[in-house]
């Protein structure tokens, strides 16, 4: 192996390996928390076989969508730009849908709370992906702290040798690595005299960095509205412990579960529907049973 690839696969191994597993670590933990917050309300009674995913996926990405009535396709929920008019209480007042592939075929702007209605994610109209990436940033970090501690203590000595005795300490190492019972060296060869050693002795925290993971997630479902009080299998939570945990858990659940009732609502006085929309059971969310599985 020349010198130019011999260095292409240094890089590759020590600095690009790492900064591709920060990546595929991060992204990982994103789309999976996304996928739970995602899939956390179902809605009811929608018209025209529109579904769930298409409202909770604007909220998540945008903070807001418009329900709204088109002139040829009936109704539908979309992304959605202020033409500047605001109300009193800074609210939107006319408002232009957008949508991949799609053009608003209305000859007027639609007017908030008249023929169309903002569906809010939250009452800031915040979106939730910011949340999803501060935690999918912490758990990456402990991730990768757990898988280089785990590569120190696979290789926990410093070998200081020249150049010529590289090869056959290598050589050494690769024998006793495949379990061989006698490592040969030449007769005139110093061991001692050949090579300087350094026993890092890197402690093992991975057990520590484990418990920090669940933690995390702890407050993860807290901030998104999932009881997490019963996943702590380590401590015993006291009654007075469990229920201030549930009311902060209901506090974030109602941030957004509030703001989608209020919307059920203007749109069924607008439009004479019958939408409604509740929390959707746990057991029904296969990603947040996936998680739990995991750290069982």
């Amino acid at each position: 192996m020349d010198k130019c690839k011999l260095d292409a696969y240094q890089l590759l191994s020590y600095k690009s390996v790492a900064q591709i597993s920060n990546n595929i670590t991060f992204s990982y933990y994103y789309y999976k928390l996304m996928l739970v917050a995602t899939n956390l309300f179902k809605w009811e009674g929608l018209p025209n076989n529109m579904e769930s995913r298409w409202i909770e996926n604007y909220l998540f990405s945008d903070g807001q969508c418009i329900f709204f009535k088109d002139p040829n396709l009936g109704f539908m929920v979309a992304g959605v730009a202020q033409d500047g008019g605001l109300n009193c209480y800074n609210d939107p007042t006319t408002l232009t849908p957008i949508a991949t592939n799609y053009v608003y075929s209305g000859d007027k702007p639609l007017t908030n709370g008249e023929d169309s209605y903002l569906i809010r994610n939250n009452i800031l109209r915040l979106p939730e992906f910011a949340v999803i990436r501060y935690y999918a940033y912490k758990l990456c970090n402990i991730d990768r702290a757990i898988d280089t501690n785990i590569e120190a203590i696979k290789t926990p000595i410093v070998v200081k040798c020249s150049d010529k005795q590289r090869l056959s300490l290598k050589q050494a190492i690769s024998q006793r690595k495949d379990n061989e019972p006698v490592i040969w060296t030449d007769s005139g060869s110093d061991i001692n005299a050949m090579v300087e050693t350094m026993d890092l002795h890197p402690p093992m925290v991975f057990k520590d960095l484990q418990v920090q993971k669940h933690m995390i997630l702890n407050e993860f479902f807290t901030d998104i509205g999932i009881n997490n009080a019963n996943m702590d299998k380590r401590e015993r939570m006291v009654a007075n412990e469990v229920e201030a945990n549930n009311e902060q858990v209901k506090a974030c659940e109602d941030v957004m579960l509030r703001s989608r009732e209020e919307a059920c609502k203007q749109i069924n006085r607008i439009f004479g529907l019958n939408i409604s929309v509740r929390r959707r059971e746990l057991d029904k969310i296969p990603e947040y049973e996936d998680i739990i599985k995991e750290e069982e």
